[in-house]
């Protein structure tokens, strides 16, 4: 997918969607950086979920490395299908957004109950090794798989989401999410910048994405990702164009993840994205 025709040497070198071990990607900070630097790309975010943890190992890699890097998050907001919101720190001196501790702590008891679920099925993997299995960051639904895996219960992790911890699947528990507004306030409260990621995964009718686009621009979003791998070369002409009817920023990610999604790498973007670093001098005008 091209999107924006023929690149030049100026466009597909910045990726704003990616996560590490702070949260459910394989790579540590500091590794992804390196990635991102073996990859060629100028401009690299880090957005783990519902978590800045790993962001203070992330930007002084990024200053040794000289890759300009940005802080981020990517957090979950209510909807009956999937949204996902990404925040960006371009100040370098914005606070935390305060949410995010409880939004931790949401997910810590999910995992607890998840773990329960799961065993109850019938399964047998303990707490201890899922701590293990997570390092220092977010324990999260990868994890649980990479433990079934070990005990022999599933081949791939393919199987594990299809059959058990795919939303609506028996080993499958909800996220407690913030509404849109909280989640826009947040990110706004912060000094941080908000952007709707992957907007495909809302599901929503073309029909309904003016309206639904324009109460989202009154609280607060600066931004829409209309290169990401989960859109195609359609949906990415629709949501640039619906960008612009908003006056939004477009953005591009990869949401790279490392092992745990194998087919995409930080390369994605340069041979994806019609886009390049004015993006970031965009979203820094709508703070």
């Amino acid at each position: 997918m091209s999107g924006a025709g023929p690149l030049s040497p100026a466009t597909g070198l910045v990726d704003l969607h990616t996560h590490s071990t702070a949260s459910d990607g394989t790579l540590t900070p500091t590794e992804v950086v390196a990635e991102g630097v073996r990859a060629g790309l100028e401009v690299l975010a880090l957005t783990d979920h519902d978590t800045v943890d790993g962001l203070s190992e992330f930007i002084e890699a990024g200053r040794q490395s000289g890759l300009e890097v940005y802080g981020g998050v990517e957090i979950s907001l209510e909807h009956p299908a999937t949204f996902h919101l990404l925040g960006y720190n371009l100040t370098g001196g914005a606070e935390i957004p305060s949410e995010l501790e409880r939004l931790k702590a949401f997910r810590d008891d999910r995992n607890r109950i998840m773990l329960d679920r799961i065993n109850a099925l019938g399964y047998d993997i303990e707490w201890s090794r899922l701590k293990e299995l997570s390092g220092e960051g977010q324990l999260g639904r990868p994890h649980f798989a990479t433990a079934l895996m070990e005990k022999g219960y599933f081949q791939n992790r393919q199987d594990v989401f299809i059959k058990l911890l795919a939303k609506g699947q028996p080993g499958y528990v909800d996220k407690i999410r913030l509404s849109p507004a909280e989640g826009l306030a947040m990110v706004r409260a912060a000094g941080w910048v908000p952007v709707l990621a992957h907007p495909v995964s809302l599901e929503l009718d073309p029909a309904d994405w003016p309206g639904f686009m324009a109460e989202l621009v009154d609280l607060g979003l600066a931004g829409v990702e209309v290169f990401h791998p989960n859109l195609d070369d359609e949906q990415s002409r629709f949501f640039r164009e619906l960008s612009d009817r908003f006056n939004l920023v477009p953005t591009c990610g990869s949401d790279f993840h490392g092992a745990n999604k194998p087919a995409i790498h930080l390369n994605w973007t340069r041979n994806n994205s019609g886009l390049g670093r004015e993006t970031i001098e965009m979203l820094r005008r709508s703070l």
